[in-house]
C-alpha cells in the first residue's frame, strides 16, 4: 500500500481506516515508565483537529502553501500539530523550543525568512514563551494556536497532496551563517522512507526507540515517518532524558523489545562511558536487529567498543550498521542493509591528507581506521568529483561526495543563487544535476562511501590537509581528564599563516583535580607525535563548553567564530605567542 501512496498523508489515512486501534507512538514523558500513547486513529482524529483550525483561520488563508511555526519539546502533541499541518495543505516549519539568553535570533529569522505569522505549541509551552519573551517583537508577531486545548473536530475532508508538493522546510544549524530552510516535498519524504524501510527490512513487527529531537531530520523522518510509513509502533523519549543517562535508551530497547533504532556516534560512546556495569544488570538486547551509527565519519573504534561492552548483554555484531545522510537529501544518501554489511578498513594517514585512498593493514604505523557508510538507493546515483575543477574523481581518489535522486529536496527557500550552486551542480563531463553534499570521501561499489570529513572544516597548514576529527580524537585520547566527544580543531589567520587551535571540555571532576598544564602539555605532546603539528592555542573548557547542533555534533565554525570572539567560557588557555593571532 505504502508503495502507492503518493504522501505520508494518504498513509495515515489507510492505517486509521485499517488498524485504528493498533498503537503507533509511545512517549515515555519522564524517560523511563510514564507512558503516554497514540493509536491510529487518535493520530488520525488530532491531525483533524489541527488541520480544521488552520482552514478556519483567516490570518494564513489565500496563500498557496502557507508555512507554520511548530514550537514543541519532545512528545506526541508535536506528531499531531506536524501531521495536522500536512493534512491542510500547509507547510510545517519545526524549530526548538527557545531557552533564555538562546534561540530568539535564530526564530527571528525563520519568521522573516518563512513569511510566518502562525505558530503552534502546546498551552504549557506558551505560557513558558510568555514569561521568557511576551516583550520580543517576534513572540508579539504571531498568532499562537494552542493544539492540545483544540476540541475534537466535526467530519473534516482531507485533500491529498501531490508527490511534489511542499511538505516542510527542515531548517539547517545555521552554524556558519543564517539557517537555510530546505525545501522537503512529500515525495522526498516517501522515497527516503522506502529508501530505509528496504535497508533494514522494517516491518509492521518491528519496534523502533528513538529519542532524537523531532524538529531534526533524523528524530522526524526516521524517528517519527519511518514507523509510520512501515506501519510499526515508535518508542520515543526526550534527548535530555537521554543524556541524563545513557542507559535509559538501551533499557527502552529492553523493555519494549526494541527492534530498530539509530543515533549519532556520540551516543554509542555514552552508551560504553557513561554506563555502569550495575547499570547495565538486566539489559536484554537480543531482539535488537537494526541499530545503525549516523556520522560523518563514523568512528570505528566506538562501534568495536559498543560490541564488545554489549555481547553478553545479547548484542550481535550482525546487528550494527552505518549510514550517512543531510538534510538536504531529506536524510539517508547512504546505507548499509542487511545483505551488504559495513566494512572496515585500514588506510595510509599521510596519504589520505593528500586526498589519496590508500589500503594497508590495521597493524601497520601511520593507519587511520574508517567505517564504510553504505551504499545508495538503486534510483539514486553517487559521485565523487573534484570540488574545485568538477572533474569525476578516479578510483581512490578523494573529493566532494555529490548525489541526485528522488530524495534530494527541492532546494534552500527563496535563496535561488544558493539553491543553484548547491542542489544543481553538473560535472565537467556534463553528467547533472546533482547535491553537492560538503563532504568529502571515496566511493567503492562494492565496499561502500567512506566518508573522511567535510570540506569547510578541513585543516590545512604549510600546504597539507589534516581532518580535524583525526585530531580531535588524538587530542581526547591524550588525557584522562579530558571528555569524550567534546572538542573541536579548527585553524586561525595568523601573521605566520594560518595556525591550529584546539579547544577541550574536561570532565567535571577534573576541573578540581587536575593540573591544567599538566592536561595542556599531554595534548601538546600526543599532537605533535601523531600529527607533527604545534597548536598556537589550547583552551580547556568547563563541560558543555563546546557548541554542539541540537542532534550533538559538534560545531566547529560555530566554536572557531566563538574563539575569534571570546565568548568561550574558558577555564584554562595556553597560548605561548599570543600576538602572533589575528583576531
Amino acid at each position: 500500500m505504502t508503495e502507492k501512496s503518493r504522501s505520508i498523508v494518504e498513509v495515515l489515512l489507510h492505517r486509521a481506516a485499517h488498524t485504528p486501534l493498533r498503537t503507533a507512538y509511545l512517549f515515555l514523558a519522564d524517560g523511563e515508565t510514564q507512558e503516554e500513547s497514540l493509536t491510529y486513529q487518535e493520530l488520525n482524529d488530532r491531525a483533524c483537529s489541527v488541520a480544521a483550525v488552520l482552514r478556519q483561520h483567516q490570518g494564513i488563508a489565500g496563500t498557496v502553501g502557507p508555512r507554520v511555526l511548530l514550537v514543541y519539546p519532545q512528545g506526541l502533541d508535536f506528531i499531531n500539530a506536524f501531521l495536522g499541518c500536512l493534512y491542510a495543505g500547509y507547510v510545517a516549519v519545526p524549530v526548538s523550543v527557545p531557552a533564555k539568553n538562546r534561540g530568539s535570533e535564530k526564530i527571528t529569522h525563520i519568521l522573516n525568512d518563512a513569511g510566518i505569522t502562525v505558530a503552534l505549541t502546546t498551552a504549557k509551552t506558551h505560557s513558558q514563551l510568555q514569561r521568557l519573551f511576551e516583550g520580543e517583537a517576534w513572540f508579539q508577531s504571531l498568532t499562537w494556536i494552542l493544539t492540545d486545548l483544540l476540541p475534537a473536530p466535526a467530519e473534516t475532508s482531507v485533500e491529498l497532496p501531490a508527490r511534489d508538493t511542499l511538505a516542510f522546510l527542515q531548517y539547517t544549524s545555521g552554524s556558519t551563517g543564517h539557517p537555510k530552510g530546505v525545501m522537503v516535498t512529500h515525495g522526498n519524504i516517501m522515497a527516503n522512507s522506502a529508501f530505509i524501510r528496504h535497508a533494514f527490512q522494517n516491518d509492521e513487527a518491528s519496534v523502533s526507540v528513538c529519542w532524537l529531537p523531532s524538529f531534526h531530520d533524523m528524530g522526524l523522518i526516521d524517528g517519527i515517518l519511518q514507523p509510520l510509513y512501515s506501519g510499526f509502533t515508535a518508542v520515543l523519549l526526550s534527548p535530555v532524558h537521554v543524556m541524563q543517562k545513557p542507559v535509559r535508551w538501551l533499557r527502552a530497547f529492553s523493555r519494549y523489545g526494541g527492534t530498530y533504532g539509530g543515533a549519532p556516534n556520540f551516543a554509542f560512546d555514552f552508551c560504553v562511558d557513561r554506563v555502569s556495569p550495575q547499570e547495565r544488570e538486566g539489559l536484554d538486547l537480543s531482539g535488537i536487529r537494526h541499530l545503525y551509527n549516523a556520522a560523518e565519519p563514523i568512528r570505528a573504534t566506538s562501534m568495536s567498543r559498543f560490541l564488545e561492552i554489549y555481547d553478553p548483554y545479547g548484542f550481535r555484531p550482525e546487528s550494527l550498521f552505518t549510514c550517512y545522510g543531510l538534510a538536504e537529501s531529506t536524510l539517508a544518501v547512504t546505507m548499509c542493509r542487511t545483505d551488504r554489511r559495513p566494512v572496515r578498513i585500514a588506510v595510509d594517514a599521510e596519504q589520505l591528507e593528500l586526498g589519496r585512498f590508500q589500503e594497508i593493514s590495521e597493524d601497520a604505523c601511520g593507519r587511520t581506521l574508517l567505517t564504510c557508510s553504505g551504499w545508495p538507493m538503486s534510483d539514486s546515483i553517487l559521485r565523487i568529483v573534484d570540488p574545485e575543477t568538477g572533474r569525476s574523481c578516479r578510483e581512490n581518489e578523494v573529493g566532494e561526495i555529490w548525489t541526485a535522486g528522488p530524495s534530494v529536496a527541492r532546494g534552500y527557500w527563496h535563496k535561488p543563487d544558493r539553491t543553484a550552486e548547491i542542489f544543481n551542480a553538473y560535472t565537467v563531463e556534463g553528467e547533472g544535476p546533482f547535491l553537492r553534499t560538503g563532504d568529502l570521501g571515496v566511493y567503492d561499489p562494492k565496499k561502500g562511501l567512506f566518508v573522511t570529513g567535510r570540506i569547510k572544516d578541513l585543516i590545512i597548514i604549510r600546504g597539507t590537509n589534516h581532518y580535524p576529527q583525526d585530531i580531535e580524537w588524538t587530542v581526547e585520547q591524550s588525557h584522562e581528564g579530558l571528555q569524550p566527544n567534546a572538542g573541536a580543531a579548527f585553524p586561525i589567520e595568523t601573521e605566520q599563516g594560518e595556525q591550529l587551535v584546539i579547544i577541550q571540555e574536561l570532565k567535571r571532576t577534573a576541573l578540581r583535580t587536575m593540573n591544567p598544564e599538566t592536561v595542556v602539555e599531554a595534548i601538546l605532546r600526543r599532537i605533535s607525535l601523531h600529527h607533527g603539528l604545534s597548536p598556537v592555542c589550547v583552551v580547556l573548557l568547563p563541560p558543555g563548553g563546546v557548541l554542539k547542533t541540537t542532534s550533538g555534533k559538534v560545531q566547529r565554525s560555530a566554536c572557531r567564530q566563538a574563539f575569534r570572539a571570546g565568548a568561550l567560557a574558558e577555564h584554562y588557555r595556553w597560548e605561548p605567542l599570543p600576538s602572533s593571532i589575528i583576531l
